[in-house]
């Protein structure tokens, strides 16, 4: 069994914000499988083999999120017009990003709430194998490269066995720059067998990732979802270049 771990990014997601991507790339690796002329019951075992585990985070925000909408523009008729709908849109993803960083910044009190959250859903994912794909999105990357690089007290547990860690309209470059580390000199965990960084080059908030990480032997794939910067962002979860991008991954590390 292979864990397929999705994290996702900014947002107020819910179960199944990865069912679209999951399936695509079940559809893709089955029609792999049929070219090598395989009988159709190792097939089916093959991709009985590939398990959804979806993580959600953006929860631990909520409240905070929730709070900030009552104050800024319900309780006492906050601003109106095309800029009021477009701040109610933004503010909660740029709260999200902030208190992230505060979370994780927040040394003293040790909880860090989001890291918390993601330690336990590896803890249980990995009852049901130690084998896995983790793919993140967005803040999610971000969430995720802290995790299994060990940054904090919350950590992947070295036992486990990420066959490949794979981003999606990343900004990990950002956020490792502005902790004064432009020129990382990081190598990969032991854990972790190769890191591929999706992205579009429209995408507003996607960075390379390769040449900040000179020590790591990572993959920039340049893939078309959109041509605005924000869907562009967005349209990864439901992108069929980036479905075929991640099949031809596993096809290349489960042999």
């Amino acid at each position: 069994m292979i864990n397929l771990i999705f994290i996702h990014g900014v947002n107020s997601q819910t179960t199944g914000y990865s069912n679209w991507l999951f399936k695509q790339i079940k559809c893709y690796y089955r029609a792999i499988l049929r070219g090598r002329d395989l009988k159709e019951k190792v097939i089916e075992e093959r991709l009985a083999q590939l398990v959804q585990k979806e993580f959600l985070w953006a929860d631990v925000t909520t409240n905070l999120t929730n709070r900030y909408i009552d104050l800024e523009y319900e309780l006492y008729g906050g601003k109106q017009g095309l800029w009021n709908w477009a701040a109610r849109k933004i503010d909660p993803l740029a709260l999200q990003i902030m208190y992230y960083i505060k979370d994780k910044g927040d040394k003293q009190s040790g909880i860090m709430s989001i890291l918390s959250r993601i330690d336990e859903s590896f803890r249980s994912a990995c009852k049901d194998s130690k084998d896995m794909v983790i793919i993140a999105h967005s803040l999610g990357s971000v969430i995720a490269f802290d995790y299994i690089f060990g940054f904090r007290k919350y950590c992947l547990d070295s036992s486990c066995n990420v066959l490949a860690f794979i981003t999606m309209g990343s900004p990990i470059p950002i956020f490792t720059s502005a902790m004064g580390h432009a020129d990382s000199e990081l190598n990969l965990p032991a854990s972790v067998r190769g890191w591929y960084n999706i992205l579009d080059d429209d995408d507003g908030v996607a960075r390379r990732c390769k040449p900040f990480f000179q020590n790591i032997p990572l993959q920039d794939i340049k893939v078309r979802t959109g041509i605005f910067p924000l869907s562009a962002h967005i349209k990864y979860w439901r992108n069929r270049q980036t479905a075929s991008v991640i099949t031809g991954i596993l096809d290349k590390i489960l042999g």
